[in-house]
């Protein structure tokens, strides 16, 4: 489904970094295969949430410098297949987001799904693996982070929380010191398993690569109007920074 022009369907930056981190980032692009011809859709519905976390690869970047640790970020978007679904979850492929309709994913085949599930997801969650199992291998006491983004209103309600923390029982300690951490900042008003909860879908990377490697997970959610532009992103990071910093390389 990619010609030898396109890149490939993930993006490693700072394979070698030297923290006991993680960085994944699902939803990181808004790019659609040329295969696909744009899903039916015009430019401006690519730049929108449907399309990806607007402003989180810019935070997830900024993060990977700052704690010397690996990033994984998706090549292309999450209309083309949702990576952080499971592939029985009826919201893998989408052919209505936000009440647009997706005119290149209606109708699709089974054998039409098979074909983003194996150029996208598979390559994509093959190399989510290795890297997990490789941070288990070298830092066995460590963490993956997954860094979203959420838009700031939704179905005409404001959303007031700055940044979301989303977590299960399995990952509860990390959930809370987070948690705790963020509410000492002066100004940021942060959501307890909000705006999503965890466990309504759990994501993928969270009940695979976390729980088969041994390896802590923080799912933090950020408001999309914090980080649309240069400043907002490096704000976001430095926060996120400060919050996560006391967990990584300590015992969890």
């Amino acid at each position: 489904m990619l010609d030898s022009s396109e890149p490939p369907p993930f993006d490693v930056i700072n394979h070698d970094g030297r923290a006991p981190l993680l960085i994944a980032c699902d939803h990181a692009a808004n790019r659609i295969p040329a295969s696909l011809c744009g899903l039916g859709l015009g430019q401006e519905y690519l730049e929108k949430h449907i399309a990806y976390d607007i402003g989180a690869k810019q935070v997830s970047v900024r993060l990977a410098e700052m704690f010397d640790a690996p990033l994984l970020s998706a090549g292309y978007s999450r209309l083309v297949i949702d990576l952080n679904r499971h592939l029985d979850d009826l919201s893998l492929v989408l052919d209505n987001s936000d009440n647009v309709v997706i005119p290149g994913n209606r109708g699709l085949s089974d054998a039409d799904v098979a074909r983003r599930i194996d150029h996208f997801f598979h390559p994509y969650h093959d190399q989510y693996a290795k890297m997990a199992g490789q941070l288990a291998q070298t830092h066995p006491r460590s963490l993956i982070l997954s860094v979203h983004s959420f838009t700031p209103t939704y179905e005409g309600r404001n959303r007031p929380w700055h940044y979301g923390v989303l977590w299960d029982e399995s990952h509860a300690n990390v959930a809370r010191t987070l948690l705790a951490s963020f509410a000492k900042i002066e100004g940021i008003v942060v959501g307890d398993n909000k705006p999503y909860h965890a466990c309504d879908p759990q994501g993928y990377a969270q009940v695979v690569h976390a729980a088969q490697n041994g390896l802590e997970m923080a799912l933090i959610e950020i408001r999309q109007d914090l980080v649309t532009d240069p400043q907002g992103q490096a704000q976001a990071a430095d926060t996120i920074f400060k919050v996560l910093s006391p967990l990584v390389g300590t015992s969890l």
